[in-house]
């Protein structure tokens, strides 16, 4: 709705265009210019050094929440050059290797969400302007975390928790959907 809002005038000719294949294209009429929604790469890693993972935490989050780190792709630049320049400038962290792992729609603004893992070269953090904390979990350390609800994960449908899944699952055998709680953000009950 909002490429169709903001896009209804050929940018070739200026005429308005009109909606084709049920929405996922805007044609013109006047020159046969055929448009569509612009998709823009953004990325999200899972950092390991040894026996740990790293993981950040926004300014605007509450305490105890944690997630992998992220950004969006630079104009000419490969995704793994990517990966490597935003785990640096968010964290201080050298990475070397990184893979594909997963993807999936993020519609902030209009992207395409790529989930890679990635080794550090060297453990040492320096945290940039866009976190307040970034910090290395041991598998012990989110479980603790989570029985008692002092660390909070990204929910299960997003690719930052299916990175920690995986990691949890190679790193120590265990499933992150059998710690996790069904309300993490809230406190525990008093009783």
């Amino acid at each position: 709705l909002g490429w169709h809002s903001t896009h209804r005038f050929c940018a070739n000719c200026g005429v308005e265009t009109a909606v084709e294949l049920s929405g996922w294209q805007r044609k013109c009429p006047a020159c046969g210019t055929s448009h569509f929604p612009r998709t823009d790469p953004a990325f999200i890693i899972l950092v390991t050094w040894r026996d740990a993972c790293l993981l950040g935490r926004q300014p605007s989050w509450a305490p105890g929440r944690w997630s992998t780190l992220a950004s969006f792709v630079e104009p000419g630049e490969t995704l793994e050059d990517a990966v490597r320049r935003e785990v640096r400038e968010e964290a201080g962290v050298r990475v070397g290797d990184c893979e594909y792992h997963s993807s999936q729609p993020w519609p902030f603004p209009a992207s395409l969400m790529l989930g890679f893992t990635a080794r550090a070269d060297d453990p040492h953090i320096a945290v940039g302007a866009e976190l307040a904390e970034a910090r290395w979990f041991e598998a012990d350390d989110l479980v603790r975390g989570l029985a008692e609800r002092s660390v909070v994960l990204p929910p299960p449908l997003s690719v930052s928790y299916r990175l920690i899944e995986h990691w949890l699952r190679s790193s120590a055998g265990l499933e992150l959907r059998d710690l996790m709680h069904d309300e993490p953000w809230l406190a525990p009950r008093r009783a």
